[in-house]
């Protein structure tokens, strides 16, 4: 399986890594504490052993005698801790932990070297049992008496199960707080990273125009990086408008002077000669300023731009143009109000658009501007008109279709809008207004909250 989440490739890691040093910690740790407490046992042993060889004697008629030892669980019946002596030919002396019972204990060859022995009790416990030989007698008859301390082993065995189960308990608390500590050093450690997801959504939304940030060093060229492709694309951007801008002005001059020839034409009465020129000259413009609109669209970035300050600007520039009777003209725009385009393309938007409402309103033209029912936000032109009918609504936009062949332009300016909202992700859409003539509308959603790094 392959995570796409550094953070969780991360956290796994650094939980396999966590899981493998406290496991062999806790590994380690248990049995030098199994031998490090076997060793005390046997040296508590070896104490107790001490003590029973001092306390040997012999009677006068040559048996064993054992003086009672300090410990009372010697004593005590089946008390775990136990003694016995033996000796070759005579009676096994036990302690009265053992009450009528004895310990199994192999024989023992070479006097004074303690033996370690696993041995069983008279009711089959585990014992771990120290034994040492010693030399009794006169040197021509010398014997063995075997001395063996012994302890029951679970008392080991409770003592390393409580250890690990007090030991697993922590390692298990330190491996929380561990893990807990590598999340929150992969937060931090990719937090940059995010800043800089951020800020490269406001980049692309248009709230900012390059990845400026105290980012660390490991980020920093990447940044920088980034900052070279946006300055790279705003100056394909600006370049691809130059050319733009010099080919309308290349075409501009020879048009002027095939339109001057069609009036001459017309006024010497060639007038088939003159409508074709004209049906020419409105083909090549028709194609040079759709073109040049595609150019310069397919070049812009997402951005936002204030719509109020632009309504404003071109409001005033449209009440210039000529017109037979004069127009009320009412904007509703807030005064904070965005909208998905830059400032040159929004222009042009509202240009063709007001334009076209002024030569249809009869008296009235309304640009408006808010939000809808369900949150997306609107542009929304309007005039008083006569309006169009629905099969006339679906011919507006279409490339230099023209209602009334009589109207001034060339009936590009819709289907310019019309790229221009689709590029931008927003709709363009046609309806009838309360006002009686042609509602536009452009649509777009609700731009998503970006919060501020």
């Amino acid at each position: 399986m392959k995570f796409r989440s550094l953070a969780t490739r991360l956290i796994l890691l650094a939980f396999v890594a966590f899981s493998v040093a406290l496991g062999t910690i806790a590994f380690v740790l248990g049995g030098q504490f199994n031998r490090y407490f076997e060793d005390r046992i046997y040296a508590e042993l070896g104490a107790q052993l001490d003590q029973l060889t001092a306390n040997l004697a012999f009677d006068p008629a040559g048996d064993m005698v054992i003086a009672p030892l300090v410990d009372p669980r010697f004593q005590a019946l089946f008390s775990g801790l136990y003694w016995q002596a033996e000796r070759e030919g005579h009676p096994i002396l036990a302690s009265g932990s053992l009450w009528t019972g004895t310990i199994g204990v192999p024989p023992l060859a070479e006097a004074g070297v303690l033996v370690r022995t696993a041995l069983q009790s008279p009711r089959g416990e585990p014992l771990l049992a120290l034994s040492r030989a010693v030399t009794v007698g006169s040197e021509a008859e010398p014997s063995l008496v075997s001395l063996t301390v012994a302890i029951d082993q679970t008392e080991v065995q409770r003592a390393a199960t409580g250890f690990r189960a007090t030991m697993f308990g922590w390692m298990l608390i330190i491996f929380i707080g561990l893990i807990l500590a590598a999340w929150v050093q992969v937060k931090l450690g990719l937090a940059p990273l995010e800043t800089l997801r951020r800020k490269v959504e406001r980049v692309r939304g248009g709230k900012e125009h390059r990845l400026v940030g105290n980012f660390p060093s490991e980020v920093q060229p990447l940044a920088d990086e980034v900052n070279e492709l946006l300055d790279l694309h705003e100056t394909t951007i600006t370049q691809a408008r130059e050319r733009a801008s010099d080919l309308a002005h290349g075409l501009k001059t020879p048009l002027t002077i095939i339109n001057t020839i069609a009036r001459d034409l017309h006024k010497t009465g060639d007038t088939e000669a003159a409508r074709e020129i004209d049906t020419q000259i409105a083909s090549m413009t028709h194609f040079i300023e759709r073109e040049l609109a595609r150019v310069r669209i397919r070049v812009q970035g997402m951005g936002e731009a204030p719509a109020f300050p632009v309504a404003v600007k071109m409001l005033e520039a449209i009440k210039r143009f000529p017109r037979d009777t004069p127009l009320e003209w009412e904007m509703d725009v807030p005064a904070g109000f965005t909208a998905p385009f830059d400032a040159h393309d929004l222009s042009e938007l509202l240009g063709n658009l007001l334009d076209n409402a002024r030569k249809w309103a009869k008296s009235k033209v309304r640009l408006s501007a808010g939000n809808m029912a369900d949150g997306a936000r609107f542009l929304r032109v309007e005039d008083d008109g006569t309006g169009v009918s629905k099969a006339e609504m679906a011919k507006l936009g279409q490339r230099g279709r023209r209602l009334d062949p009589k109207a001034q332009g060339s009936g590009l300016g819709l289907a310019i809008s019309a790229d221009l909202a689709q590029h931008h992700g927003a709709d363009f859409a046609l309806g009838r207004s309360k006002m009686g003539g042609l509602m536009i509308t452009i649509s777009w959603p609700a731009p998503p909250s970006v919060s501020t790094p």
